[in-house]
């Protein structure tokens, strides 16, 4: 299964992307904080991605989970989100997608496995759930939202076309 934080959750649906992850993987697991994050707060600003991650909630193909208590002093300074998810991943043996260089660099420290947004983009264009050309302009808009360096872009666009030509 897979446990997501909050901005590959957002990325991937404001791509238009998540139901393409459905066809990966049965269902998203999600923290209560990243809840409370992507959409209890999504919808106070109005966000659209809050309330279709809300209807996905809904139909249960995501799964909002109550983190048990942990000694947070384990981890670095993150955010609540990220750390419950972090938490969620470590104990269900789960991937977690995240994107955040801090988080991504704990989980590789404590042997969670993880993927980034843009991984997540190749992987649908690997399993042939994207074109070769879906893939550039889901990479294109990628770039456009996020924090993400233009050598990263370069690098996944590179790669795409060895899978997508």
């Amino acid at each position: 299964m897979v446990v997501s934080n909050s901005s590959p959750l957002i990325h991937l649906t404001r791509l238009g992307k998540i139901n393409y992850l459905f066809e990966l993987v049965k269902y998203i697991n999600i923290p209560k904080a990243v809840f409370d994050e992507v959409v209890v707060k999504g919808k106070l600003k109005n966000y659209s991605e809050a309330f279709t991650i809300e209807r996905f909630v809904k139909e249960e193909k995501i799964i909002v989970i109550n983190v048990d208590p942990f000694d947070d002093s384990l981890y670095p300074p993150l955010g609540k989100g990220e750390l419950e998810a972090l938490e969620l991943a470590r104990t269900k043996n789960d991937l977690v997608l995240i994107d955040e260089k801090k988080a991504r660099n704990l989980a590789q420290i404590l042997q969670i496995k993880h993927q980034t947004t843009i991984a997540t983009i190749f992987e649908l264009l690997i399993s042939k759930n994207i074109d070769y050309t879906e893939y550039k302009s889901n990479l294109k808009h990628y770039a456009e939202n996020s924090w993400i360096s233009a050598d990263i872009i370069q690098e996944y666009i590179e790669k795409g076309e060895e899978y997508g030509r």
